[in-house]
């Protein structure tokens, strides 16, 4: 195994403990993106989330920017000290269509704050366009702002056509991005089994010529166990949802797509 970015050779390991035995609920913590990005989240809405993963040792806590300060401070409580998750910003959210530099910007402000990760959405009028360079580019672009953090990209599946899934996702790839993710938890619908189908197919297809290990994120409208065990058994190696401490207990959320 060649994985694209180190940081994602733990969550290869954990999905592959959940293959082999689903029950396992620490392996399953770790896959998880515990996300808030919904318009009105307070800061007790933030911190209650920043609570949730650090009980639950999930892999990352997913806000948008301006929750970044409230975190980086929370951060620093004794109450972090045993379990620390990961710090992940949303870029260019949720629309995508703000100019690359823009999105650096972002990813500048965000470094500051100690961030980690990166979950930026792709420009889906270019999709459109086919303009497969322009998007290689500013993928090229963020990861290199990035500055060795691990990076992702929303394609917001629900948006796309199969052959435009498959054609952005590898050019997000042939431009360095980490893991292909599906969606921003605010469009049409959430990742579906066809979603994971193809971009499993780039990501088999993106080894064979770069002999490299791409992520895949699955989010949006993952809700219950069976949701998440079904994204795995796929091949996703990261789960971006707002119910995991739900996903953990074996139970099932009522809730929307909305993160």
């Amino acid at each position: 195994m060649n994985p694209a970015h180190p940081d994602l050779k733990s969550d290869f390991e954990s999905r592959k403990r959940i293959l082999e035995d689903p029950k396992d609920r620490a392996a399953l913590a770790a896959l998880i993106d515990h996300t808030l990005l919904k318009m009105d989240a307070q800061e007790r809405h933030i911190q209650a989330i920043a609570d949730e993963a650090r009980i639950h040792r999930f892999r990352a806590v997913c806000v948008a920017g301006s929750s970044l300060e409230i975190l980086e401070n929370y951060y620093k409580l004794p109450d972090f000290l045993l379990h620390k998750p990961r710090l992940c910003a949303v870029i260019g959210f949720p629309h995508g269509n703000t100019s690359s530099q823009a999105k650096i910007s972002e990813i500048s402000a965000a470094l500051a704050l100690g961030v980690e990760e990166f979950d930026y959405v792709q420009n889906v009028g270019w999709v459109r366009d086919g303009h497969w360079n322009k998007l290689t580019v500013e993928a090229q672009r963020i990861v290199a702002a990035a500055q060795g953090k691990l990076v992702k990209v929303i394609l917001e599946t629900s948006l796309l056509s199969e052959e435009e899934l498959y054609n952005s996702a590898l050019a997000a790839a042939q431009g360095g991005v980490h893991i292909l993710k599906t969606s921003t938890g605010f469009g049409n619908r959430g990742a579906t089994k066809n979603d994971l189908e193809i971009l499993a197919r780039v990501q088999i297809d993106y080894k064979k010529n770069s002999n490299i290990d791409l992520g895949i994120k699955a989010s949006g409208g993952i809700r219950s166990l069976t949701d998440a065990l079904t994204m795995i058994q796929l091949g996703a190696t990261r789960l971006g949802t707002s119910s995991g401490v739900i996903l953990v207990s074996g139970l099932t959320s009522p809730g929307s797509d909305n993160y």
